[in-house]
């Protein structure tokens, strides 16, 4: 079935259910989103609160499961084996708070210089042969699968633990908005494509000999079937129905996962607890449809001071050495 029909099969449907708190507030950032003028059609808000509610419900679920806060600074680097196995080094804990924009801003504003702010990182794995004690005995080239964290981003900074959750609740909210948003896109990119493919079809049967012209007919009258399809969904009194679709069973699209590793400070996963210094750590995904899956935490920073100037050239200077070296090797 493709989207048209979904679109078109879609029935709105009352109920009696309780709807979130600040449902108004997502009405009309969901409207501000999408289209303003939603807020002129018959169907505004009343059609659209069960969905909307959907969405902002599992938003709110969501914020609240994932885990937290941790505190990341050098002593619990030192100390902490989930955050040492988050960063590389003390200086990447540093580097990714005091060169992440969203930080500066927040520092910026005076808010404060303690946050509490949702990691989020792609989670590495590679198989690779390295060295295993065994007893007295040191075992050389024995297949490992090493786990590891990039692409540190910073999310939704706030003072309070709680202010961090709600803000990271209308975060999750707005993507919801963003899926909708696109869909309404992709609508209005499929309208005007068929559209040129209408106007070149009756062209061509224009031009076409009697031989031909039941062939062209019948092509001219599907592509006129899809357009008055596509063109009756984009009425602003039928985006009821977009909004339905799409926010359908919200849980699907937005929910945590759990993996659990045993690794060592190496980042090394081990099959069984018999090294001490292996520590059974346990990570949670953010699984967001057509996003890649994310490892998520809440983190708590005890104090945020932004890079000094000198700090600021030599992490240039790394990157351009990073860049020049990858530029060497790609050659």
């Amino acid at each position: 079935m493709n989207l048209f029909s979904r679109l078109l099969l879609f029935k709105s449907q009352t109920t009696d259910e309780a709807f979130e708190p600040d449902l108004d507030e997502a009405l009309e950032r969901a409207a501000a989103r999408v289209e303003p003028r939603l807020k002129q059609t018959r169907a505004w808000p009343k059609r659209y609160r069960k969905s909307i509610s959907a969405a902002l419900a599992q938003a709110r679920r969501v914020a609240e499961a994932i885990p937290g806060p941790v505190d990341i600074d050098a002593a619990h680097f030192a100390r902490d084996p989930f955050v040492h196995a988050l960063f590389a080094s003390p200086a990447d804990i540093r580097r990714a708070l005091c060169s992440s924009k969203v930080m500066h801003d927040y520092v910026d504003s005076g808010i404060a210089t303690e946050a509490y702010v949702l990691l989020s990182m792609r989670r590495e794995e590679k198989r690779t042969l390295g060295m295993e004690v065994a007893g007295s005995m040191l075992n050389r080239d024995v297949p490992q699968r090493v786990v590891w964290f990039s692409d540190h981003q910073l999310i939704a900074p706030a003072p309070t633990l709680a202010q961090a959750r709600e803000n990271l609740r209308w975060t999750l909210f707005d993507r919801f908005l963003e899926r909708l948003a696109g869909g309404v896109d992709n609508l209005r990119a499929e309208r005007d494509r068929l559209v040129e493919e209408k106007d070149h079809a009756l062209a061509r049967l224009r031009r076409a000999d009697a031989a031909k012209r039941p062939e062209l007919q019948q092509r001219a009258d599907h592509c006129l079937k899809q357009l008055s399809e596509a063109a009756h969904c984009l009425e602003q009194d039928n985006l009821v129905e977009i909004f339905g679709t799409v926010l359908s069973h919200p849980e699907d699209c937005l929910f945590l996962r759990e993996q659990t590793f045993r690794i060592d400070s190496m980042g090394v996963v081990r099959s069984d607890g018999g090294d001490s210094n292996c520590s059974l750590l346990s990570f949670v995904e953010l699984i967001e449809r057509y996003h890649e899956p994310r490892t998520v935490v809440l983190v708590h920073c005890p104090e945020i001071h932004p890079m000094t100037r000198e700090e600021r050239l030599k992490e240039a200077e790394r990157w351009l050495g990073r860049g020049a070296n990858q530029l060497k090797g790609s050659g």
